[in-house]
């Protein structure tokens, strides 16, 4: 339970990160009645990929908002400062809008992480699916608008729970000066081997969803670094990824097995040629 500033020297571990999530969000539910610590435990393992501090925030994401813990609490406890700062940004402020969070999160490079994962468990089409339809609907909508913001379409996307403004003028749609560089943000592919394809990135650290947006169809979504989604559809007659090359830069402590740091050329099961950097 919270235990207040104080000096403390041994940095908070992963293990002792998850113990504080799983007590102090003991007895607490989801919308759909489910222990409310398999969110955050699904959260924090999502985010594997990006290294021990991003689990944490993870795990923790949720205990300044709907806890008593306090930010100095975790500080007191030896929690990392970059962690409890990801947590500040991912926690609703008193008055704040839903919108404002989400931008304010987007602004910080760990909470943003942290956000989009917790924004990809909460859009699981398992966890809606237990919601009334109309509920479900409208938590689908909100999530949406919310991943354009933490994606990257800042200004593009109008605050969350509220209308639009007047569109902006001419002036206002180009800003003066150089156009911004284009950023992927997202990679697809197309496979009748999905769950062979989920197996195989998910033993290089990817940490995989199962989705359904509205009608479409089923499939395997993960979060990467800097944000990038990397999605796994199963192929229809008019759509298959065939001989493209990909690359990932992945932490080689949590490849399965193990990678030596360096770089490596792997084989997907749909004979891909994957370019892993190991780290």
């Amino acid at each position: 339970m919270p235990t207040g500033q104080g000096a403390h020297t041994v940095e908070m571990t992963l293990d002792q990160a998850s113990r504080l999530a799983w007590s102090v969000h003991a007895g607490q539910v989801d919308r759909a009645g489910r222990p409310y610590s398999e969110h955050v435990f699904a959260v924090r393992d999502l985010l594997a990929p990006h290294g021990v501090h991003a689990q944490m925030a993870g795990v923790l994401h949720d205990v300044l908002e709907d806890t008593p813990v306090t930010a100095d609490d975790l500080r007191g406890r030896g929690c990392p400062e970059v962690v409890v700062r990801a947590v500040e940004a991912v926690s609703r402020r008193p008055g704040e809008s839903y919108g404002d969070l989400v931008r304010r999160a987007a602004a910080d490079p760990l909470g943003r992480l942290v956000k989009l994962a917790d924004n990809r468990h909460n859009s699981d089409e398992g966890r809606l699916a237990a919601l009334p339809a109309e509920q479900a609907d409208r938590l689908r909508a909100k999530y949406a608008r919310a991943r354009e913001i933490l994606e990257g379409g800042l200004a593009a996307v109008p605050p969350l729970g509220g209308a639009a403004g007047p569109a902006p003028g001419p002036d206002h749609r180009r800003p003066a000066g150089p156009v911004a560089t284009p950023r992927s943000t997202l990679v697809v592919i197309y496979t009748d081997r999905a769950e062979e394809c989920r197996s195989f990135y998910t033993a290089l650290g990817l940490g995989f969803l199962r989705e359904q947006h509205g009608r479409g169809a089923v499939h395997h979504a993960a979060v990467l670094a800097d944000g990038v989604v990397f999605e796994i559809y199963p192929a229809t007659a008019e759509r298959s990824t065939g001989a493209v090359r990909l690359g990932f830069t992945v932490n080689g402590r949590l490849a399965t097995p193990p990678l030596e740091p360096g770089r490596h050329t792997l084989t997907d099961p749909d004979g891909r040629a994957v370019d892993v950097v190991a780290v």
